[in-house]
């Protein structure tokens, strides 16, 4: 089965129900890649959509015309999620300019292919901060600043977990986030605000097109797309998955 094409997908997100209206949405991370796909896919159905990236201002401001496209107010704000004060300063500002926070997707992150026996401390501080630390620090704004009944959803990233592909160290880092998913949504439960993870298999984004990445096997003969990632996430933050928290959900369609 071939995946839907980007366009027909768009045409159909425009003509979708219009659950979100009122609500006010943070994709961290969402200039590009699975990020940018779950933006679109809050703001098609009537969210206020506020993206944040570290760098690359030509893909947010891509992203950001692309979600001005559906009428909505979207912003792009520049944003290292590995600094607490960085994400502090970015939760208190989209819940001033706004008035309320709805709706947190954390989708930042970083993998290292290689045999754990090769791995530097760089390697090691690059994959605890883009993955477990800046997870922590949105977790914990979002915690501050989310409306009862919100939503927060972190994307722990493509290969985690066993498998031909997978790194030791980097699937050690998104662990960590998952038992933190887990714990943070029964501290939140009484606010009705749900916390899950989505763990993607092999995504066709921006880290598959690095030359020292290798090129997985599919059970469905083909990569995902990150609109089937995005898809999974944007039902996470709907009334229809309004019992579900504390869940660690894979998006692999069969790989693992």
């Amino acid at each position: 089965m071939q995946p839907i094409t980007t366009a027909l997908m768009r045409q159909q997100r425009r003509t979708g129900t219009k659950d979100l209206l009122g609500k006010v949405a943070l994709v961290v991370g969402g200039s590009h890649d699975q990020g940018a796909a779950c933006a679109e896919l809050l703001a098609a159905r009537g969210s206020t959509t506020v993206i944040s990236y570290a760098h690359g201002e030509h893909a947010a401001a891509r992203t950001l015309s692309t979600l001005d496209g559906y009428g909505v107010r979207a912003e792009a704000i520049r944003s290292d999620a590995i600094q607490s004060c960085d994400v502090t300063s970015l939760f208190k500002g989209v819940a001033a300019r706004h008035g309320r926070l709805d709706i947190v997707v954390h989708a930042v992150g970083a993998v290292v292919h290689k045999p754990l026996a090769e791995h530097t401390d760089a390697d090691f501080d690059l994959l605890i901060d883009h993955n477990t630390r800046s997870a922590f620090n949105t977790l914990r704004a979002a915690t501050r600043h989310l409306a009862d009944n919100g939503r927060y959803v972190v994307i722990t990233g493509a290969l985690v977990g066993t498998g031909p592909h997978a790194s030791g160290m980097s699937a050690a880092a998104k662990s960590a986030v998952e038992h933190l998913v887990s714990a943070t949504a029964r501290e939140l439960s009484g606010r009705d605000i749900t916390v899950n993870a989505v763990s993607p298999g092999p995504v066709s984004d921006s880290i598959y097109s690095a030359p020292d990445v290798p090129f997985p096997s599919s059970a469905r003969s083909r990569l995902g797309q990150p609109e089937d990632v995005a898809s999974v996430v944007s039902w996470l933050t709907s009334e229809a998955a309004a019992w579900i928290s504390g869940q660690v959900i894979r998006v692999d369609g069969g790989t693992a």
